[in-house]
Parts: structure tokens; sequence; C-alpha cells
């Protein structure tokens, strides 16, 4: 179809309340996304007030591998002291790339 845009391979929607922000993730997190995810990250973690916690919604998160789940453990580890990060609602696959790369309790992975 000439002229059809191509659809994102991910979008990202950022809710903040307090001392909490939720990330919601639609597509796909790798190397050809991480750039996205990290900038979105970075303005989290840039604002005057950082959270407390991170709370990244992956539900409609259709695939993740090693480079797309780096900045998500960047900014683990970059979270205000007493603070954490946890990816909820994962798929199956992400969550077996998560085992497999002993990130599980790093991003806080409940499944």
């Amino acid at each position: 179809m000439a002229g059809a845009e191509t659809p994102p391979l991910l979008r990202i929607s950022v809710d903040r309340t307090g001392e909490t922000a939720v990330i919601r993730l639609d597509g796909e997190l790798d190397c050809s996304t991480a750039d996205q995810m990290d900038a979105a990250l970075a303005q989290i973690l840039n604002d005057v007030v950082r959270p407390r916690r991170i709370l990244v919604d992956a539900d409609r998160l259709a695939f993740a591998d090693v480079s797309g789940l780096t900045p998500l453990v960047r900014a683990a580890r970059q979270i205000t002291p007493g603070g954490h990060l946890q990816l909820r609602n994962a798929r199956r696959q992400v969550i077996r790339v998560v085992r497999l790369l002993n990130l599980a309790e790093q991003l806080g992975l409940d499944c």
C-alpha cells in the first residue's frame, strides 16, 4: 500500500501519580526500540521529583530481548534509594527472556 504509514514498533505511555510512575508498553522492546525506552525512562528519572516506584506494565509487550531490557535494568539501578522498578503482567516470552538473563529479581518480575 503506497503512502501507508508503518505503525510504531513500540508505544510507551506514562502516568505519574505522586511517587509512582506507571509505564505501559505496547509492541516490541528490542534493539530498534531500546533508545525510545531509554528516553522515556530518562525523562522520568530526571524529573525534579524522582519516583520511588516505577511500574512497567508489559501486558501488551509482544516481544523483548536483552537490548530492549537493558534500559529497564539501568533504570532499576538509578531509581531513588529505597525505591524499586517492577515489571508486571509480562507475557510468557518476555518472562522467559528475563529468567534466561537472570534479571527476574532486578526487574521485580511478578508472574
